[in-house]
């Protein structure tokens, strides 16, 4: 895996120890700077493959959903006819 060194000015460094603090709080982690640095630039390398993913996983979803209305309409409709007798 490639390495690279990045030169960060203190100030900056002191706000991203408390963004991975506040991020290590948030979601019960633990990572150093360093690792979470490296954690966000991966998430923005799959920005693109995890939107066109969820969008697939919505459809799908939807028409889940809509198979389970039209499933429990069927049910509600044989229940009504039975209970005509």
């Amino acid at each position: 895996m490639p390495e690279f060194t990045i030169d960060i000015p203190q100030a900056a460094v002191d706000k991203l120890k408390l963004l991975a603090q506040r991020y290590n709080d948030a979601n019960g982690t633990d990572y150093t700077v360093k690792e979470w640095l490296l954690r966000h630039l991966k998430e923005l390398a799959i920005l693109d493959g995890l939107a066109t993913s969820a969008e697939t996983l919505r459809r799908q979803a939807d028409r889940d959903a809509q198979a389970g209305y039209e499933a429990a309409v069927d049910a509600e409709r044989e229940r009504l006819i039975t209970d005509l007798g």
